[in-house]
């Protein structure tokens, strides 16, 4: 009976599914003719076409009366609770117990195709179906996206409406947005104006995920962690930061190991050296061909005691770092290996650069600014990336934690009780960008410098944080980070809300099948959309001025704020409104003012609004028409509004 009753409900859900899957599309994406899934590297996005009124309308709502009734399902009444209170927010009026359409809520249980959903009108109701009421959420969310956003107070309908998305065949792949730029063609920038720090061209596109292979369900040896690199190039994450991939020698985790010289055989698969670095090279090599850079994270406080290297040269080793033997930094020939050592880990693999750990605290910036220097030399462009805040000099290109606000916490508080500066953490993002507050190292937090360097990571989270916090928040991680004029940074898992315990999660396993959950698959596609659109407008979102205080955005006035600053990001005849809403308790529309002046997108005959979600075009009209626009932000989101001149 149990199977019989599966296969009738796949058959139910297949017959109401089958008109719609020759139109299904990306999560959130609105359907329409000639509309390609995945837009070309570099290329702005062709707005949908917007749905004309020749065509036979249904009218929902007019004057501020609902026109149809609604009946829902027992099992999805949390779904027409969110439709009633969307409806009330929006016009100001209930919805009624009889009409003369009708709304039928349908939930359907469909095992393997837990995000799907549909939207179906016709002369006399509009059914909106989900596979799980994930899925109907979903279908509702979207569809007050495409048809309620902008001034209209009418809300009319195409009578053949048909919509919907089935994940098999409409997740979003963002790998073919990808590109990696070899050293030998690469463009350089001076970033700090001095002639040292010579950044390659391509850190203006990272985004970047920090990766242990060994605690990844999909990982393990290198050879098994091929589907990582898949993975994250489908989301468009194109620098990976791999936890130290070194020897861990007796008691040691990675970040305690037995030094810089050799890979770890629980990575490599093999106790031979040289045939450990092979190992290494390939996957570096793969890496690369899906355009993605790859990091290593070096450690340079010692190595785990009793050692290979402190039995060897002892000399090269003076009291102790972290309970083991601490290098000692004023042995010349240390100093030398160390940097060759560095040296011949880029050269013998083709990575990209280093993550290191604990620094400037320990070496300072010299030897790693020679290890720069030796590199360049040899045609190799690499970038460094301190864990501690630096004031940069010769060495490194920016720091883990660009965004900490050392007056309220430290980094060990922020392990211990992580924090997202710009949701939970009283910064004001606009204010923090426009003046440096939060931004940097503690040292320059409260000076002129503060906020002044090129580049600065938003880490969201890392490997020592001792819970998760982006948690299926939207708001952590689009609208503080990859919306926003930061290098986006988080611990494997976070893109797709992985499962977690309180712990330092680097000892944690990451679960890459918890993405089949449909909550999980819905989050990870709204990610990927939002890196998909940061990638499509290079101009907005990768622009860098030589002084990340004027970067390109600004704060966007609200009538009601839902909790947060909405601000902007713009280039050229281009701007793109980020609302969000953090407040529970608040109605789910906003309306903003365009800030045309600021975005320096004022004086043309007419704009383009469009609905960067769903592809779905709001309006085409003079910028009094569209000064004020209201726009639909459900709790924890927010709202990616596209305003051109044209």
């Amino acid at each position: 009976m149990k199977s019989f009753t599966k296969l009738t409900c796949a058959f139910l859900a297949l017959l109401l599914l089958l008109p719609v899957l020759a139109s299904c599309k990306p999560s959130g994406a609105a359907v329409t003719a000639n509309e390609s899934e995945t837009p070309s590297s570099g290329t702005d996005t062709e707005p949908a076409t917007e749905y004309k009124e020749e065509k036979k309308m249904i009218t929902l709502i007019e004057g501020g009366k609902a026109a149809f009734s609604l009946r829902a399902a027992s099992a999805v009444k949390d779904a027409e609770t969110l439709f009633r209170k969307t409806v009330r927010d929006r016009y100001e009026c209930d919805v009624p117990d009889s009409a003369e359409y009708g709304i039928a809520l349908k939930l359907l249980t469909l095992s393997d195709s837990p995000a799907d959903w549909s939207i179906k009108a016709s002369d006399e109701t509009l059914t909106f179906t989900g596979c799980t009421e994930e899925g109907l959420t979903r279908a509702l969310e979207t569809f007050f996206r495409i048809f309620t956003n902008g001034e209209d107070d009418t809300l009319k309908i195409p009578a053949d409406l048909d919509l919907g998305y089935r994940y098999e065949t409409d997740k979003i792949d963002n790998s073919s947005l990808l590109s990696y730029i070899p050293s030998d063609g690469v463009k350089l920038t001076d970033t700090f104006g001095n002639g040292k720090v010579m950044t390659p061209e391509w850190v203006d596109g990272l985004i970047m995920v920090e990766l242990r292979p060994v605690t990844a369900s999909i990982g393990g040896y290198l050879k098994d962690s091929y589907d990582l690199i898949d993975h994250y190039a489908r989301f468009g994450v194109n620098c990976i930061w791999l936890t130290p991939i070194y020897e861990y020698g007796p008691g040691g985790n990675g970040y305690g190991n037995t030094g810089p010289h050799k890979v770890g055989a629980n990575l490599s698969g093999t106790d031979d050296v040289e045939a450990g670095w092979a190992e290494m090279k390939k996957f570096v090599d793969y890496a690369h061909e899906k355009g993605i850079y790859i990091l290593f994270d070096i450690i340079t406080w010692g190595v785990m005691r009793g050692t290979e290297l402190t039995v060897t040269h002892p000399d090269w080793f003076s009291g102790e770092a972290w309970g083991n033997d601490a290098f000692n930094w004023k042995n010349d020939e240390l100093y030398e290996w160390f940097i060759s050592t560095c040296v011949d880990n880029i050269m013998k693999t083709g990575a990209d650069g280093f993550r290191c750990d604990c620094e400037p605290n320990y070496t300072g910036y010299k030897l790693y600014g020679e290890v720069r220097n030796r590199l360049a030399e040899q045609g190799k462009h690499i970038i460094i990336v301190s864990e501690d805040g630096t004031s940069k000099k010769q060495t490194y290109d920016f720091e883990q934690d660009g965004v900490l606000w050392y007056a309220k916490k430290t980094r060990g508080q922020v392990y211990q009780e992580p924090t997202v500066w710009y949701v939970d953490g009283g910064l004001d993002i606009v204010d923090s960008v426009k003046n440096g507050t939060g931004l940097g190292a503690q040292s320059t937090q409260s000076g002129k410098k503060a906020g002044t360097f090129r580049y600065y990571t938003n880490c969201i989270t890392n490997h020592d944080y001792q819970r998760r916090i982006v948690c299926g928040n939207r708001l952590n991680i689009g609208y503080a980070a990859i919306m926003a004029p930061f290098i986006p940074l988080w611990y494997m898992g976070d893109e797709f809300n992985a499962g977690w315990r309180p712990a330092v999660q680097y000892d944690i396993a990451v679960d890459y099948a918890d993405m089949n959950k449909a909550q999980n698959r819905i989050f990870a596609e709204d990610v990927k959309k939002m890196i998909q659109i940061r990638r499509t407008y290079k101009d907005i979102f990768e622009y860098w001025p030589e002084n990340h205080r004027d970067s390109n955005i600004c704060k966007v006035e609200l009538e009601a704020s839902g909790g947060l600053t909405a601000y902007a990001r713009f280039a050229k005849n281009k701007a793109v409104l980020i609302i969000p809403n953090n407040d529970k308790k608040a109605p789910q529309y906003f309306t903003a003012s365009v800030p045309f002046s600021e975005c320096g997108i004022e004086g043309y005959e007419k704009y383009r609004v469009t609905d960067l979600w769903t592809g779905t075009v709001i309006a085409e009209r003079t910028a009094e028409d569209i000064r004020r626009i209201t726009v639909y932000v459900p709790y924890q989101n927010l709202s990616m509004l596209l305003i051109e001149g044209i």
